[in-house]
């Protein structure tokens, strides 16, 4: 035999005499594929359900905005947009969204805990008093020895110290009168002469008559807070200060994907609003198409929005209003500014300016 055709003889010998044997080296073992991070949980406070007026939460939710971050929001309605703030405290909520005064006040009786805004959505105040088109109110101070109604927990309602302090008017010559009714009852009163003004939003005031098949101009007039009390901001995106201090980077994604929701909501605000109908079908497209739109002036408007962009504040204007409302509403400290907003997690200014 050939010394070649012996070699591969004893090779392959040798291969059949290992067949069986426990004794040969193991293959390396495939490597488990890696499993993702599971997603960061937050609890999140809405100041109301969805609805046209807060739709980019649910586009972002929708869209998958979160969870590309990483992260899993437990939405729970509120209830109005002052009301946030303390419930968050109170309720250990991890994120929210309700007026930025409510979060001033939560500051000063309870420091350390309150939630602070991270991204300004309403740039002006959208607080309006609002009164029937014939009444012989002209002016803010001729309030002086009327009545007005709202619900107890309204911003308007809580934010009427600062209004009336700008306009020479004193709060303790005007009756208030709390009343829980829906918006059909609180309008009733005026219909009906038993109050001579509400406090409310005007986006949610002009809903209201748009549901009943009505026309605002024909029905209410406004005095806006945002002509007379410029210093006041709206309704935020807000934080635990655990959150914020411990887990900055999922804060920060928090906001980055909200912000993704606003942009979308504002470019393609019907799409918005098809995805609101398909949540909630008993919601009026047409309805809250409008309550959108108003609520894009309580954002600031068009111009100021390509401009400027959503999400940041004036930190000149913010402490005007800080004070404004530590002395009106006879708070027990006035906050650090850094304590109720902080601008470090807003996305660059270019993301923030969408295609209007």
């Amino acid at each position: 035999m050939k010394p070649t055709m012996i070699a591969a003889a004893m090779a392959a010998l040798l291969v059949l005499a290992g067949c069986g044997r426990n004794d040969a080296p193991a293959a390396p073992a495939a490597a488990a594929p890696a499993q993702p991070a599971a997603p960061h949980k937050l609890r999140f406070l809405l100041n109301s359900g969805f609805s046209g007026a807060n739709a980019w939460f649910l586009v972002a939710q929708q869209r998958g905005y979160f969870r590309d971050e990483g992260i899993e929001v437990e939405f729970t309605d509120g209830r109005g947009a002052f009301t946030a703030a303390g419930r968050m405290v109170e309720e250990g909520f991890d994120a929210g969204y309700g007026d930025i005064q409510a979060t001033y006040e939560q500051a000063a009786y309870k420091p350390g805990q309150a939630p602070v805004g991270v991204y300004m959505v309403m740039d002006v105040s959208p607080s309006v008093i609002i009164l029937p088109v014939a009444s012989p109110v002209k002016e803010p101070t001729q309030l002086a020895g009327r009545t007005i109604t709202g619900h107890g927990t309204d911003v308007a309602l809580n934010t009427f110290e600062q209004f009336a302090s700008k306009v020479g008017l004193d709060p303790k010559a005007v009756t208030i009168v709390p009343n829980p009714g829906n918006w059909k009852v609180l309008i009733g009163l005026l219909d009906e002469h038993r109050s001579d003004a509400l406090f409310g939003y005007s986006s949610t005031s002009t809903a209201a008559i748009a549901t009943a098949g009505g026309k605002v101009e024909e029905r209410l007039r406004f005095f806006r807070f945002r002509d007379a009390v410029p210093e006041l901001y709206g309704s935020a995106l807000m934080v635990s200060p655990k959150l914020l201090h411990e887990q900055p980077e999922i804060a920060r994604g928090l906001v980055r994907a909200v912000n993704r929701g606003v942009m979308d909501t504002l470019c393609e605000p019907q799409a918005a609003i098809d995805m609101l109908v398909a949540h909630n079908p008993d919601e009026s497209a047409k309805v809250e198409l409008g309550r959108l739109m108003d609520t894009l002036d309580d954002m600031g408007g068009r111009e100021r929005i390509a401009r400027d962009g959503v999400g940041d504040i004036d930190p000149a204007r913010m402490q005007a209003g800080l004070d404004l409302t530590v002395a009106q509403r006879q708070l027990p400290r006035r906050p650090e500014l850094g304590e109720v907003f902080d601008r470090s997690l807003l996305p660059e200014a270019a993301e923030r300016r969408p295609c209007l």
